[in-house]
């Protein structure tokens, strides 16, 4: 079985980078992109199996982004975790009610994204090969 596409957007590229290094090391497979912008025209031309989104980005924000994934009929069901610096509650809120499956604040522990982003795939039906995860 293929591995899975994950596509990760930050304008940060310590972020992007620390996430596609956990990632790959649990069997993703990982492409980054640095804007909304950038997130859209990859998406287009590919669509990724998962996305995880940041939320503030210059340009296009990751709620834009979300908002517009979720218009079309070939993203609509694009599972999407959405990043953020900001963790209150009113700002968790505004990304589920743009579409996000899930949000996460960037304090997160790595350990705990690859158990997230199963999590994200078995409720979506996208159920992962093995359970094994790398720590």
């Amino acid at each position: 079985m293929p591995k899975r596409k994950i596509l990760v957007v930050d304008d940060s590229t310590l972020v992007a980078e620390a996430v596609k290094t956990k990632l790959e090391a649990n069997n993703y497979e990982v492409q980054l992109a640095f804007s909304g912008e950038e997130a859209l025209d990859k998406v287009g031309s590919d669509i990724p199996d998962l996305m995880i989104l940041d939320v503030y980005m210059p340009g296009i924000d990751g709620f834009e982004v979300c908002r517009r994934l979720r218009e079309k009929s070939e993203t609509q069901s694009l599972p999407i975790v959405m990043l953020s610096s900001r963790g209150n509650i009113k700002e968790k809120l505004a990304g589920f009610r743009v579409g996000a499956d899930d949000y996460l604040v960037k304090e997160f522990d790595l350990l705990d994204l690859p158990y997230r982003v199963k999590l994200v795939f078995r409720l979506r039906g996208l159920e992962e090969e093995d359970g094994k995860l790398a720590n």
